[in-house]
């Protein structure tokens, strides 16, 4: 898996439960193919030949990590069932499309397992919005018991379950804004702890016009990316008068504010993704929450840093067994959907 932050590849086995993670890595994307990835979806512009090799260079780095994997726990290739890869999502346009590169059949070819990949565009065929697709392994995780599980990566998006009925959508950024800020001003990839964000002032103004936004306005279904919440988006708001510090406290303040908006009073919440580690953050949500126990996905029993991945080997599993993975009252597909492409290998690895 790799989210919208794009720092990097996290990959998982785990067992045939999807349950426990037996070994886990996480392999940073090269600086420059990180520049690349983020110019392809800020600026939405590039050639073919530019995407093709962008492409397989993801698709490089995931099988890398699936062979990482591999050594760590001494197997072999036939020794796993299969890798379901996410991909990097490079444009997502709800209900409309959505592109995710790193291509399944060369990871197949790399590592000689068959892998399942391209998850989304079923469930957008279907009338969908192609995301969240997480909500039903989250689903799996509380294993029947009510509770709220949010994932904050680059967007965040949040799954309500109670009385095993499931509503989950994405609530607007968590991290992206807040990365992209600090990279323009401070040319740091992320702000460490929250630091930069408390030394600033919430304005007020800015704040108000950002959550009057037309997303945070609709209902669910639904879902965005950051080829919606960047920093142009971000640049509709400002007058330039603004201290960078304050524009920074102010966004993690608009991360807080629209996630807490999705949550209800008194349920149990679990965080997970990369912005488990912004203390900041973490302090914020729980201080917008006084009625909630908010705490990680670790007390689920897995590790807050590797959930998605390990969702789409739980997703990989479903979709050879031949059962959907897709939850219509969370994405708004006319049905269940089974999920991905599958690219069987068979014989020796290259």
């Amino acid at each position: 898996m790799s989210g919208t932050s794009m720092d990097g590849v996290d990959g998982v086995i785990v067992d045939e439960l999807g349950k426990k993670i037996l070994t886990q890595s996480h392999l940073p994307y090269p600086d420059k193919l990180k520049q690349n990835l983020l110019k392809l979806t800020q600026n939405s512009t590039t050639s073919l030949a530019n995407l093709a090799q962008i492409d397989v260079e993801v698709a490089h780095c995931f099988a890398n990590v699936a062979n990482t994997l591999l050594q760590q726990l001494k197997l072999s290739a036939t020794s796993v069932q299969a890798i379901g890869s996410h991909g990097q999502t490079i444009f997502h346009q709800g209900g409309v499309y959505s592109m995710q590169i790193g291509h399944g059949a060369l990871i197949a070819e790399q590592t000689g397992i068959t892998t399942v990949a391209d998850f989304r565009m079923q469930d957008v065929a279907a009338g969908g919005q192609g995301a969240p697709l997480t909500p039903f392994y989250h689903q799996h995780l509380l294993d029947g018991k009510d509770g709220v599980v949010i994932n904050l990566g680059g967007i965040a998006n949040s799954t309500i379950v109670k009385n095993n009925q499931v509503i989950g959508f994405d609530t607007g950024p968590a991290n992206t804004l807040l990365d992209n800020w600090i990279k323009q001003h401070k040319n740091l990839d992320y702000d460490r702890d929250g630091l930069w964000s408390r030394t600033g002032s919430v304005d007020k103004t800015l704040l108000t016009a950002m959550l009057a936004d037309d997303y945070f306005q609709q209902s669910h279904p639904k879902s965005t990316g950051p080829e919606y919440f960047n920093l142009n988006w971000l640049s509709r708001y400002l007058n330039g008068d603004e201290a960078p510090e304050d524009v920074q406290r102010t966004l993690m303040e608009l991360t807080v504010i629209s996630i807490s908006a999705s949550i209800p009073i008194g349920a149990n919440v679990y965080l997970c993704g990369g912005g488990v580690h912004n203390l900041f953050l973490f302090e914020r949500l729980v201080e917008q929450n006084p009625n909630n126990k908010v705490t990680s996905t670790n007390d689920l029993g897995i590790s807050a840093d590797y959930v998605e991945a390990a969702a789409f080997g739980f997703f990989a599993q479903k979709t050879l067994a031949g059962s959907p993975s897709n939850l219509p009252s969370v994405t708004g597909a006319r049905n269940t959907r089974i999920l991905g492409g599958i690219y069987q290998h068979k014989g020796e690895v290259c």
